[in-house]
């Protein structure tokens, strides 16, 4: 067939489709006769047959409003695909000389009568044939018990947006509708920024402007069969996604909890699944998508809200305290340590085996053996256990007064963790054990800085008495002591707490009670979690519940979560984990992104062998005097930019917040339209120029990135510097652009390095 030919098909294909689904949803159900919307409507189908193409389109709107009409009138209903996007793949199956066209899209609709086939890609059999074979292929499936064999005649891939088809992929060509109507494969320019939103093709495709969708696609073609099998994965217990940048890590994990939720929608309601990522910017993002994929209502939140609202749950009082993100860096560092598991662990057996003694003293040999019998419980439900013992066993009876004053000094002890956390993180000798005992031995003075910052943080709040809350306050509107970490808790000591409850009491519990369970999470950039964060949201699931991991060691830019291999993640963790293979197809970036991104981790590469789904414009390195004519270059790139793509994002991502502010100001000075800064992860992802650092613009993509000044100043020769420009670069899905005003990073390509 001839593109011309193809084009033709899907469109006059999609018109048909479009007009059954119309019709069906208008006249489907039990109700009063409506024949005159019915006769319209069927007469309206008819002139289909007999009409231009060119005029299908206001046929099938025409439909679409008199349906409407009919629907307020009592008796129209939705179905539920979408006629507005209701596949996104078209199949020609041949077998013997029976031919079928099948639909792939999110939900199924089957009429023979009219030849309509669409299948719903998480529960049809024979959507296995759209993501394991390819147009020309014999395929041989098992359906029911029965085998089905054949070839795959037609295999395309399609975009159908607001009941338009713009994006047809047949084998490896594929040609998208331009803003003025003509169908184009993609047009490279390397000189401007140009091509991308509304023409590019991404993978996942994102429209991100007013009026667009801003939500994930169902699945695409893109999915392949590695990746559509760890969607399906039934396997529980903790399954782990790897794969680098743009290789739809993110999006096997979100529908995965998508087809857990399709296959048992009350186990799996979205009340009970969570989803966890490094930022709030990634967690909005996340969550323009979830309701896609109909799973809206899931708890999507940053590490830090989950650890405040589950300090605050289980912990009150200390819940209540003031958090700070200004502790030193070394006693974060020590903080995030693996050892601090073990260290934890210890801790908490110490404080239970303190009353092995006590209560052997109190009621004898028999009543000792029986708290010591029972040390495979966590301290509360053994505290618990022992005390049903004695209630009713004839050797505690003399003595159970005794008990019950021990137990409730113990209780006391066990359900506090306050103390035992304090205590623990200002032992120096204790710690340099714990530590050692892990293989790692740190500097004096990295102790002393821990011991320092955890005796200030255990003291109470400082009281300020009659100063009102206007007195607190600056004139920047932030809080005169923000600096201050007296009385505060950060992160890491939320976790630590948290964890402290989860080992005293064997459970998601508190003094203040249980917390609910989650029947499915996923942690979503999971190299940027420190062990311990990672082991208080495994043990916030129900026992052998699914988790799913997904991250990629290449990705990381936090350095001191004590976090840099998976297998040791899950030695650390003592947690049995599933392991996927890698993925190593990148969909999100061109050719041309890749290659410079693998060639900037050099030796740090995890999988060097990668391959990327298409190609796009070469990676274009402008060099500058001073960064005043930088800033003119790009006004002018940027808005001309805007002129021809007005849904385009464009993110300028720099080092460090300070030069991100710098060319932010100077940038907004030259009037370029639909400029942001982005310093609190203040994302709205709309179309426009996003200006902001590396570190809040990590799990999110755009379609043109700029990196700001990728000097030797901003990017040595470092393991850290390698990680933070290979993260940066992954941004861009279409173009990368770099805007240098000094030497350049040696860590760039020679040929980059010398334009």
């Amino acid at each position: 067939m001839t593109w011309e030919e193809i084009l033709a098909e899907e469109q006059l294909t999609l018109t048909h489709v479009r007009a059954q689904l119309v019709l069906h949803a208008a006249t489907a159900g039990d109700g009063p006769n409506f024949g005159d919307f019915d006769r319209e409507l069927l007469n309206l189908r008819d002139q289909l047959a007999d009409t231009r193409a060119e005029d299908h389109a206001m046929l099938v709107e025409h439909m679409t409003r008199l349906a409407a009409l009919r629907s307020t009138a009592g008796r129209g209903r939705t179905l539920p695909p979408d006629p507005d996007n209701p596949y996104f793949a078209h199949l020609r199956l041949r077998e013997s000389d029976r031919v079928q066209d099948l639909f792939i899209g999110r939900r199924a609709f089957i009429d023979p009568k009219v030849g309509i086939h669409i299948v719903d890609w998480r529960n049809s059999p024979i959507s296995r044939i759209f993501y394991r074979y390819q147009e020309g292929d014999d395929y041989e499936e098992s359906f029911g018990g029965q085998t089905r064999s054949g070839r795959v005649e037609l295999r395309h891939t399609l975009t159908v947006r607001e009941g338009k088809l713009v994006r047809v992929r047949s084998g490896e060509v594929q040609r998208v509708l331009g803003e003025d109507g003509q169908w184009r494969e993609l047009d490279i320019q390397t000189g401007s920024l140009s091509g991308g939103m509304g023409t590019a093709l991404r993978a996942p495709e994102i429209r991100l402007g007013k009026g667009a969708d801003q939500r994930l696609p169902e699945i695409t073609a893109l999915i392949d069969p590695s990746q559509f099998a760890a969607i399906t994965e039934e396997r529980s217990g903790v399954v782990i996604i790897r794969g680098g940048a743009g290789t739809g890590k993110t999006t096997i994990a979100l529908h995965r909890a998508a087809y857990l939720h399709y296959n048992d929608p009350k186990k799996f309601h979205p009340k009970n699944m969570l989803m966890i990522t490094p930022g709030i910017g990634l967690a909005r993002y996340v969550a323009k998508v979830l309701p896609s994929l109909d799973v809206e209502g899931t708890a999507i939140k940053d590490y830090v809200t989950f650890a405040q609202e589950a300090c605050k749950r289980l912990l009150p009082k200390m819940g209540k305290r003031k958090f700070t993100d200004d502790t030193p860096t070394e006693a974060r560092r020590l903080k995030r340590h693996p050892a601090l598991l073990r260290l934890l662990e210890r801790a908490v057996a110490d404080a239970a085996r303190e009353y092995d003694d006590v209560f052997t003293e109190a009621g004898g040999e028999v009543v000792g053996r029986a708290w010591v019998s029972r040390r495979t419980l966590a301290p509360m439900p053994r505290l618990r256990a022992f005390m049903s013992w004695a209630a009713t066993a004839p050797e505690a009876q003399r003595v159970l007064p005794d008990l019950k004053t021990l137990a409730n000094q113990a209780a006391s002890v066990f359900s506090d963790p306050t103390e035992l956390w304090a205590s623990l993180l200002t032992d120096k000798a204790r710690l340099r054990a714990g530590f050692a005992a892990f293989g790692e031995h740190p500097y004096e003075w990295a102790l002393d800085q821990l011991v320092d910052t955890v005796s200030k943080q255990s003291d109470e709040p400082p009281r300020y008495g009659d100063l009102d809350e206007d007195r607190r306050t600056g004139i920047d509107g932030q809080e005169l002591d923000r600096d201050e970490i007296t009385g505060r808790l950060d992160v890491d000591d939320l976790a630590i707490l948290i964890r402290l409850c989860q080992l005293f009491y064997g459970s998601f519990e508190g003094p203040s009670g249980p917390a609910p369970y989650y029947e499915h999470l996923i942690v979503d950039e999971a190299q940027d979690f420190a062990p311990l964060w990672l082991k208080t949201l495994l043990d916030a699931v129900r026992p052998g519940a699914p988790v799913t991991l997904a991250g990629d060691t290449a990705q990381r830019i936090y350095f001191e979560s004590g976090f840099d291999d998976w297998d040791v993640l899950i030695k650390d963790l003592q947690i049995k984990a599933h392991s996927l293979p890698a993925l190593d197809v990148s969909y999100r970036s061109t050719r041309q992104v890749m290659e410079l991104a693998r060639h900037v981790l050099g030796p740090l590469q995890v999988n060097p062998l990668g391959r990327d789904a298409r190609d796009g414009a070469p990676v274009a390195m402008f060099r500058f005097v001073e960064q005043g004519e930088a800033v003119a270059f790009l006004s002018e790139s940027l808005n001309s930019l805007r002129r021809r793509e007005r849904n385009a994002s464009v993110a300028l991502v720099a080092r460090t917040p300070g030069i991100a502010e710098l060319y932010y100001r100077a940038l907004d000075r030259a009037e370029v339209t639909h400029l942001r800064h982005i310093d609190r992860q203040n994302f709205d992802f709309t179309a426009g120029v996003d200006v902001t650092d590396i570190y809040q613009i990590k799990g999110l993509e755009y379609d043109y990135v700029v990196l700001l000044e990728p000097t030797v100043d901003c990017y040595p020769d470092s393991v850290e510097s390698r990680h933070l420009l290979h993260v940066g670069a992954t941004r861009a899905a279409h173009q990368l652009w770099m805007i240098c005003s000094g030497t350049p990073s040696p860590l760039l390509p020679d040929e980059l390095r010398k334009a």
